[in-house]
């Protein structure tokens, strides 16, 4: 099998923290020999999707070949909406985990700057995609079902309220280093 290589994307006003789980899961890869690229999104707090684009481009060919997987949480999960459509397919991923996706019409600004056209294609269409969001997010209007048919992405709902950070009480998440070992042993509903 190819060597597993993994690609983390944060979102709005993510400096990194080290107790946020993306934070926590580069450190879990890194003591496994997973090569990790966890970059710091530039401008954070105002995020611009042409800097964040090519950065995100530029950290995926970093990863080189193998079993490449990418994992967003937030806005970085519109980031990679921006930027699955427009990768050839020796550029495209194994896989791919949306944490949290917001919609931009709660988010606003920067959000509607990353928000997509209408009928964009399916994520499907780049790489197997899923959607883990929780049941109620003050950063989503609608279900994470309807999300996840917009996008053209499987979805798992994690019970109760939160965006799957700090805020909601997620620090280290043992099921994302789950799902990356094997995509069908994830247990998202057990709590962190």
């Amino acid at each position: 099998m190819d060597e597993t290589r993994v690609l983390l994307l944060h979102g709005l006003g993510h400096r990194r923290p080290h107790d946020h789980w993306l934070w926590l899961l580069a450190e879990q890869l890194r003591a496994k020999h997973i090569p990790v690229q966890y970059p710091q999104l530039p401008s954070p707090d105002a995020p611009s999707l042409p800097e964040w684009l090519e950065v995100a481009r530029a950290e995926l060919a970093m990863l080189g070949a193998g079993d490449r997987i990418v994992i967003t949480h937030s806005l970085g999960g519109l980031l990679w909406r921006h930027l699955a459509p427009t990768l050839a397919v020796h550029e495209r991923p194994s896989r791919v985990l949306i944490v949290s996706p917001p919609t931009p019409d709660v988010l606003r600004d920067p959000a509607d700057r990353f928000a997509m056209p209408p009928g964009a294609a399916p994520l499907a269409d780049v790489a197997p995609t899923l959607i883990v969001a929780r049941e109620r997010d003050d950063a989503r209007t609608g279900t994470v079902a309807d999300v996840a048919a917009e996008w053209g992405a499987d979805f798992t709902i994690v019970p109760g309220h939160g965006h799957i950070n700090q805020a909601d009480g997620h620090g280290a998440w043992p099921p994302v280093m789950d799902w990356i070992l094997d995509p069908d042993s994830a247990d998202w509903v057990a709590r962190p």
